[in-house]
C-alpha cells in the first residue's frame, strides 16, 4: 500500500503526516509505504521548525531530513491512494489530473469524516500540536480502516507432505466454513512425498505477495519449518499449542504456520489456527527484533 499525502507547500501538514503514518505502519508490522507532496511546493525547503518540533518531542518521530517536493504526475501514478489536507488540494488534484480522480479523497472524507485539515503554516506551535494530535487521530483511522479493506484479500495458502495431508485437510475444511479463501498446493492424497517440495511451493506462495499467509504440515512439523525459512522474508513458526499458535504472530510476526499431523490432533491443530489468524503482530519493541532478523537475513543472502 503506497500512500501519498498532499498539502499546499509541503512542509507542514503532508509531511507531518508522512511521518505519523509510517512510524504508525511500521510498529503494527504493516508493509504500507507513505510519501508527501505540495500542489504549490517549492523544491528541497526542510519541515517547519514547529512541525519537525512537535513531531519528535511529542510523538518520538523524526522528520527532519525532510525536504519539500513538488507533486508531479508520476507521485499520482505510482500511489494506491492520495490524500489531501484540504477539499481545495483535492478539487486541483482532479481537475489537473482527472484519469486519477478515483483514488484522490481528502483525508477526512475518506475516513468518513466532514471538513480539513487547517494549515498552521505561521501559527503558534501549540496550533502544530492540535494539528498533530488531529492527524494522529485521523491515520488511526485510516489505518483502521486501510486494514479491514485488505482483509478481503486475504488468501491462505495451504500445503503438506503425505503424513501432514489427513490434518491438512481438516483444516482446509475449516477455512471452508469460514468462508477464509485458499489455495492448496498439495499434495493430494497419501503417497510419500519429499516436505521439501510443498514447504518451497508455499513459501514462494507467501514471499512473493501471491498469498497473505501460510499453513504446512508435516509428519511434526519440523521439516517444514526448516525449510520454509530457507526463503527470505519467511517467518515459519513450528508450534504445538494454542499460546504460541498467538505469540507466533503477535510477537513474531510470523507469515507461516507449521505443525505436526502426527503429534497434534485436529481439534487442537484448528484452536491454533483460529488463534494465529485473528491475532495481530503488536509491534514496537518486537518490530526491533523483526528488524533484527530481516538484518541477518540479509547478511546471508547471495
Amino acid at each position: 500500500m503506497r500512500v501519498l499525502f498532499v498539502c499546499t507547500g509541503n512542509t507542514c501538514r503532508s509531511p507531518m503526516a508522512e511521518g505519523i503514518f509510517n512510524a504508525k505502519s511500521k510498529a503494527l508490522g504493516k508493509d504500507w509505504k507513505a510519501k508527501s507532496a505540495g500542489v504549490f511546493a517549492p523544491e528541497g525547503f526542510p519541515a517547519s521548525s514547529e512541525a519537525v518540533e512537535v513531531l519528535k518531542k511529542e510523538y518520538g518521530i523524526d522528520i527532519s531530513n525532510h525536504r519539500s517536493k513538488s507533486l508531479r504526475e508520476e507521485d499520482l501514478k505510482e500511489a494506491d491512494l492520495v490524500l489531501a489536507m484540504a477539499f481545495s488540494h483535492k478539487r486541483s488534484l482532479v481537475f489537473q489530473y482527472p484519469q486519477y480522480a478515483d483514488k484522490i479523497f481528502t483525508i477526512k472524507e475518506f475516513v468518513g469524516l466532514e471538513g480539513d485539515v487547517e494549515d498552521p503554516y505561521g501559527m503558534p506551535l501549540e496550533v502544530y500540536k492540535k494539528t498533530a494530535e488531529e492527524l494522529s487521530g485521523l491515520i488511526d483511522k485510516l489505518i483502521e480502516k486501510l486494514s479491514e479493506e485488505r482483509k478481503g484479500d486475504q488468501m491462505i495458502a495451504l500445503g503438506s507432505d503425505h503424513a501432514g495431508y489427513e490434518l491438512k485437510e481438516v483444516i482446509k475444511k475449516y477455512l471452508e466454513e469460514k468462508g477464509i479463501p485458499y489455495k492448496d498446493f498439495g499434495t493430494f492424497n497419501e503417497e510419500s512425498v519429499d516436505y521439501p517440495d510443498y514447504a518451497l511451493k508455499v513459501a514462494e506462495a507467501v514471499a512473493s505477495g501471491e498469498c497473505t499467509e501460510g499453513i504446512l504440515v508435516c509428519g511434526t512439523g519440523i521439516g517444514m519449518s526448516i525449510t520454509a525459512n530457507k526463503v527470505p522474508g519467511i517467518r515459519a513458526a513450528h508450534v504445538e499449542d494454542v499460546f504460541s499458535a498467538r505469540a507466533a504472530k503477535e510477537h513474531n510476526n510470523a507469515n507461516i504456520l507449521c505443525m505436526g499431523g502426527r503429534v497434534t490432533g485436529p481439534g487442537l491443530a484448528i484452536m491454533m489456527v483460529e488463534e494465529w489468524l485473528n491475532a495481530t503482530f503488536q509491534g514496537g519493541r518486537h518490530q526491533k527484533r523483526i528488524d533484527k532478523i530481516t538484518e541477518i537475513e540479509k547478511k546471508y543472502m547471495k
